[in-house]
């Protein structure tokens, strides 16, 4: 019997109640605890679960009844570019297009790809400044200072 198939289980998606126990890991997605805490109580927490362990999370904001805003994904670092968060993220559409049309991401220049990926295809507006005019220090993503917040949405009942 392969000991390693038995704990590799496979991830699965839970709703965090206990938000601020993550938030270290918010933090690394979103630098500003203000910020945080000003969406968390809120929004919807959900994390991707392995092996025991919380590996990545997101935050869903409900603006109205029907729009939702995307406002933190994050994966521990040792779990990164191993495709959790997209697949927490392709989870979390498709069970909120039963009630919402559209949900909106706001994000640094870097990950538009990412999200464009992930089918966040609409272009919705720049906030000029946003990271520089919120923080009290340079706000960096891999070697890209951050400078504009930049939304897209992506239609949850395109198919």
């Amino acid at each position: 019997m392969d000991l390693k198939a038995i704990k590799e289980e496979k991830p699965q998606v839970k709703r965090i109640e206990n938000k601020e126990d993550y938030m270290d890991l918010l933090l690394e997605a979103d630098p500003s605890k203000t910020s945080i805490m000003k969406y968390l109580q809120d929004s919807d927490v959900y994390g991707l679960k392995l092996n025991d362990e919380i590996i990545s999370l997101a935050v869903i904001l409900h603006i109205d009844n029907k729009t939702l805003e995307l406002k933190n994904l994050v994966t521990k670092k040792e779990y990164r570019n191993k495709g959790y968060a997209k697949r927490l993220l392709k989870h979390l559409c498709g069970n909120y297009k039963q009630k919402y049309d559209k949900m909106l991401v706001g994000t640094t220049e870097n990950n538009i790809p990412f999200y464009v990926k992930q089918g966040f295809d609409k272009y919705e507006k720049t906030i000029k400044n946003y990271f520089i005019d919120m923080a009290n220090e340079e706000i960096r993503d891999g070697n890209l200072i951050c400078t504009d917040m930049i939304y897209y949405s992506k239609d949850l009942k395109k198919k």
